[in-house]
């Protein structure tokens, strides 16, 4: 027989993994505060990141074209400085023979007018040899062809600024602007003075002042660079052609401005920027731009303190989250520890719940709900141990009566019943298996109370026909109790107690494992009672002669396992002979 399976454990298998409540809490408070403030924060991150785009586009262009106001500024400077020189130089006395109109330039004049800035001064008469002065090493030749450009739009008149050339020199490349005005009346003029500007006293004070991180660059009227302010050496890794905000700025030509954002190419990687075009009096483009991850620093600050905001926030909304969670589930953990507990047999288990809320309400009633169902349980219990008293003590009753038909047997089925029901426990069987062997070992020989008197009693051995009505009481124990539908489990020990392991038994000549294990154990048991007891045909053996009889009649008669198991119970003292044992003495 195996055990019947525990209906709480089954329960405890089939019932899936329990989830806490407080992480239940902590997740809904969680996605409560986070989801609306993500949302919030990533709105206004968006409109924050549009905003300052437009934001930085206007201030770029406000740049490109303050710059550019300041350079015509510079140039108007430069102009008025050379027309105030050529004034000083008309009004200078004139050389004799020449009319009165040939001016003989003061050259050491012309050598103190040089400075930072002023790099080549020229005087050019209309007529006769040109006098310069230069700053000691400047690279006149490279120049040359452009100050007679600007001498011959100065003897017809006009002033002319040309475009800034860029020089190589020792210190790298350097900018200047060549300004030719004309000396004495613009319709007469007797002359032209030249000079040549260093541009980069008039950038470095326009654009040094301008945020680091701009790249700021100009272009001339055919598009070649002049001036930059590149602070990373970004149009050194670069080229300009490929920037589509140069390629926008010079195709609209005249004076045009735009501000827009660009993907340029810097290092064969595609970088966005922000990018503002102005041009100048002269048809100078003035380039403004900005990359884009620079441009969102302010928002990235913004997006770190939210995060960081936010954390704190959650961090603080989580714990009393659960702390309020644990207020909670700490009395609904309770209550349901005292439920298990009271399922689980402890009918004295009651919750104890301060709380005047739903919880402590329902903890009382719980406790309440306890107190009645101890009360019925018990009462219950007590019932039920008064019916098994009443049907354990109608089973003996029965039993004795049956023994008592036989003075030789008298007792036997309590001998019986005690030597089975420790063997069952020796054997390590279920409470259920052992109740069954109790019950079966009491009502093994029932069927003895349809087997007339004069052949129980008879004093000598039975006939062969005697005994096959005497082989007839385990069938006839069987009919008695299959009429009672809870002695169903108790039949097989009842039936099948006088079965042999080799298959020679009665009444159905089962055979080893065929033969249930209760009327396998209620065999050994009476066969055990019947050895150590007085019978007409012998005298009653001592306890260990028994157990090594026994041995003697395994895997013939008996199960060798059952009867070892036996004999280690009667070792441990389970049992024991009594004091004034009969003498053996095998008839």
């Amino acid at each position: 027989m195996t055990a019947p399976p525990n209906p709480q454990q089954s329960d405890a298998a089939r019932r899936p993994p329990t989830r806490k409540i407080v992480y239940w809490f902590l997740l809904v408070l969680a996605a409560m505060g986070l989801l609306p403030l993500g949302i919030s924060a990533y709105k206004l991150i968006s409109y924050s990141r549009e905003a300052l785009v437009t934001s930085q586009q206007e201030a770029q262009l406000q740049t490109a074209a303050a710059v550019a106001r300041q350079l015509n500024a510079a140039i108007e400077g430069i102009k008025a400085q050379m027309s105030r020189l050529s004034e000083a130089m008309a009004a200078s006395p004139k050389g004799p023979g020449t009319g009165g109109s040939r001016i003989v330039p003061d050259r050491a004049l012309m050598e103190r007018l040089l400075g930072s800035d002023l790099l080549l001064v020229r005087y050019t008469p209309k007529d006769g040899e040109s006098v310069e002065a230069r700053q000691p090493g400047f690279p006149r030749s490279a120049v040359e062809a452009i100050v007679r450009e600007g001498v011959k739009e100065a003897m017809q008149g006009g002033q002319d600024v040309s475009d800034p050339v860029v020089l190589e020199t020792d210190e790298g490349q350097h900018s200047v602007l060549v300004v030719s005005v004309p000396i004495g009346t613009s319709a007469v003029p007797v002359g032209a003075l030249t000079g040549v500007i260093d541009f980069a006293a008039y950038w470095d004070p326009v654009v040094g002042g301008r945020r680091a991180s701009y790249l700021i660059y100009a272009l001339d009227s055919q598009g070649r660079l002049f001036a930059r302010q590149d602070e990373e050496g970004v149009l050194k890794r670069a080229d300009l052609r490929t920037f589509g905000v140069v390629q926008d700025c010079l195709k609209a030509g005249g004076h045009s401005a735009l501000t827009s954002e660009y993907v340029l190419t810097i290092d064969n990687r595609a970088v966005p920027y922000i990018a503002s075009c102005d041009t100048t009096a002269q048809g100078w483009k003035i380039f403004v731009q900005l990359e884009k991850k620079q441009a969102y620093a302010t928002v990235n600050q913004m997006i770190q303190a939210t995060l960081f905001w936010a954390g704190l926030a959650m961090a603080l909304a989580l714990l009393l989250a659960y702390l309020l969670a644990a207020m909670i589930t700490r009395p609904i953990k309770a209550l349901a520890a005292g439920t298990e507990a009271f399922a689980k047999g402890q009918l004295d288990q009651r919750v104890q719940v301060r709380a005047r809320n739903e919880l402590g309400a329902l903890a009382d009633t719980f406790n309440a709900m306890a107190d009645q169902l101890q009360n019925y349980i018990q009462r219950l219990s007590a019932a039920v141990n008064l019916n098994s008293e009443l049907f354990i003590g109608t089973v003996k009753a029965l039993a004795e009566a049956i023994d008592e038909k036989d003075p030789y047997t008298r007792g036997h089925s309590e001998r019986v019943n005690q030597y089975a029901v420790l063997l069952a426990k020796q054997m390590g069987l279920s409470k259920k298996e052992i109740y069954e062997v109790h019950i079966s070992s009491l009502f093994h020989d029932i069927g003895k109370i349809g087997i007339e008197d004069k052949i129980l009693r008879k004093p000598a051995a039975l006939t062969d026909e005697e005994y096959t009505v005497m082989k007839q009481h385990p069938n006839k124990g069987f009919q008695m109790l299959s009429k009672i539908k809870p002695m169903k489990d108790i039949i097989p020990g009842v039936r099948f107690h006088h079965e042999r392991w080799d298959g020679s038994g009665y009444p159905m000549g089962l055979k080893g494992e065929q033969i249930p294990l209760a009327a396998r154990i209620v065999a050994i048991a009476d066969a055990f009672d019947a050895m150590t007891t007085n019978r007409p045909y012998q005298k009653a053996m001592p306890f260990d002669k028994a157990i090594a009889r026994l041995f003697e009649l395994s895997d013939r008669a008996y199960d060798r396992r059952v009867v070892a198991a036996f004999a280690e119970s009667y070792k441990a003292g389970a049992f024991k002979e009594p004091a004034k044992a009969a003498a053996y003495q095998e008839l």
